[in-house]
């Protein structure tokens, strides 16, 4: 069974936490819409991660029939247990984008998120107009360009935290398991495969989300440490990868220093938080939603 991605990519709970802060209560509304759900209908996601997507989609559409598919194993335990711990009726399955375990004229909407780059393109469009009922929708997700400031979890220049990371990264990146195999495809490629499968009405459009503005008037306090916390996992999360292919990089206790370094800094951003005190620290990012109808 295959843990690729759930063990050297991303894991599952940085995954999760990384799109919450995507699709939340606040611009649900904007989401709903760009994947052009509506209550009642059957939903497939194709390549869901820990399931954020689908939990989001049953929890403002309790009318919905949500199934999430991923390859990694790894992402649909973990999407089965939070699906259980959210008391929430989705059904997640393991499988492969590009030869789908469902029958024809399955479902009425398909959509998957930055996952058609990472597989053969011809095949993960085909398949899901296989599986689509005829006037379902397909609905493509791919991050635009690279947003503004849109890692701020990474370490400050010439500090000793981005020293020991950059440290351990370099030798990661001499492992072939941090080189994730990708298709070359450009964005004005997508439109081409779904025309070709067969879709009609094919339309592009953008979506523009603040994923992390914690010093917003907007942001509850919840939300806000929510925010700094997730930046907080994705660092740890990249370190803990980083040092599972290149174990001999650091010593423990320059591993224990980093993960120490990484910790302080958090937890001084949460203190001015708490305090009051404003940094505006923010990123942004855009995501191109491409859909068509069978």
């Amino acid at each position: 069974m295959n843990h690729y991605w759930s063990q050297y990519v991303q894991f599952t709970e940085e995954l999760y936490g990384s799109r919450a802060l995507k699709f939340h209560d606040g611009n649900k509304d904007l989401w709903l819409s760009a994947l052009q759900v509506k209550d009642g209908m059957n939903v497939l996601e194709v390549g869901c991660g820990g399931g954020i997507f689908c939990h989001r989609i049953k929890t403002y559409l309790p009318g919905t029939k949500v199934t999430g598919l991923d390859f990694d194993i790894g992402h649909i335990e973990w999407a089965n247990e939070k699906t259980a711990e959210l008391n929430l009726d989705c059904a997640f399955v393991n499988g492969d984008a590009t030869a789908l375990l469902f029958e024809e004229n399955t479902f009425d909407l398909c959509f998957s998120h930055t996952v058609m780059t990472f597989c053969e393109p011809n095949a993960f469009i085909s398949e899901q107009y296989r599986v689509l009922k005829p006037g379902g929708i397909i609905v493509v997700l791919n991050v635009f360009g690279g947003g503004i400031n849109p890692e701020m979890w990474k370490p400050d220049e010439n500090s000793a935290e981005k020293e020991l990371f950059d440290k351990v990264w370099a030798e990661a990146d001499k492992n072939e398991l941090s080189h994730v195999k990708k298709y070359a495809l450009q964005l004005r490629d997508y439109p081409v495969y779904l025309e070709k499968a067969g879709f009609r009405n094919v339309k592009l459009e953008v979506i523009a989300t603040a994923t992390y503005n914690p010093d917003s008037h907007n942001v509850g306090e919840d939300a806000a440490l929510e925010m700094i916390n997730e930046n907080r996992l994705s660092e740890m999360c990249s370190v803990q990868k980083a040092r599972a292919m290149a174990p001999s990089a650091l010593t423990d206790d320059e591993y224990n220093r980093l993960a120490d370094l990484i910790d302080r800094r958090y937890d001084e951003r949460v203190q001015k938080y708490k305090a009051g005190e404003k940094l505006w620290d923010f990123s942004a990012g855009m995501t191109v939603a491409i859909s068509g109808v069978k």
